[in-house]
């Protein structure tokens, strides 16, 4: 018997439990990155970090396992991935000023043009830019395919966290990223249609 906190709800619903999960990891990890700053300690910072990324992974994982899917709920998530990312990287930049560059690159791309693509999503009858797919097999595959999340979200943290010597390599991925989602987003342009009504598309029934 499934659990009534598991239950499916509607797309278009206020309420689901991933989107409160995306909140909690919002304030948690703001609290972290504050912390960081208040008591220039970059430990707080990667704590932070970490919650950041076991939360991103948490609400979608539990609202595609619940089919607790929902429009406003990629909304936050968009939009909470990069405000955490922001106050990482500052608290990141005060503390390692001198990898200046390709943090500044990366942020160009993640909070301004990933953001603009990722929020493409709602032009169209899908539930979030996991399911662009239905859209552009292309824009899918390069930039909202678990591989592709993963190559834009951790992968230039990883460097400069890891390997910060590494930062020319840092910077050009960060460069490759932005080329990337320009690209992406002519793809977009080119489409002369949106998708069948929503009422046509399964996915919005179930999905987030």
């Amino acid at each position: 018997m499934r659990l009534r906190w598991l239950q499916p709800v509607d797309p278009k619903s206020f309420y689901s439990w991933p989107n409160g999960i995306t909140i909690l990891r919002l304030v948690g990890s703001l609290t972290f990155f504050l912390l960081a700053a208040i008591k220039l300690n970059p430990t707080f910072n990667f704590i932070g970090l970490g919650l950041h990324w076991a939360g991103d992974v948490a609400d979608g994982l539990l609202a595609r396992k619940a089919r607790q899917e929902t429009i406003l709920g990629a909304e936050i998530d968009i939009i909470a991935d990069r405000i955490e990312s922001l106050f990482f990287y500052l608290n990141f930049l005060h503390f390692q000023p001198h990898l200046f560059l390709p943090i500044t690159i990366y942020l160009i791309d993640f909070a301004f043009v990933d953001f603009y693509l990722s929020y493409q999503f709602i032009k169209y009858p899908i539930i979030s830019p996991n399911y662009f797919y239905q859209v552009d097999e292309r824009v899918y595959r390069y930039n909202f395919s678990p591989l592709a999340k993963f190559a834009n979200s951790t992968v230039v943290a990883l460097i400069l966290i890891f390997l910060p010597s590494w930062q020319h390599l840092a910077t050009l991925f960060a460069l490759g990223l932005i080329g990337l989602k320009l690209r992406s987003i002519f793809w977009l342009r080119e489409k002369r249609a949106l998708l069948p009504p929503l009422a046509q598309t399964p996915s919005r029934e179930v999905s987030r």
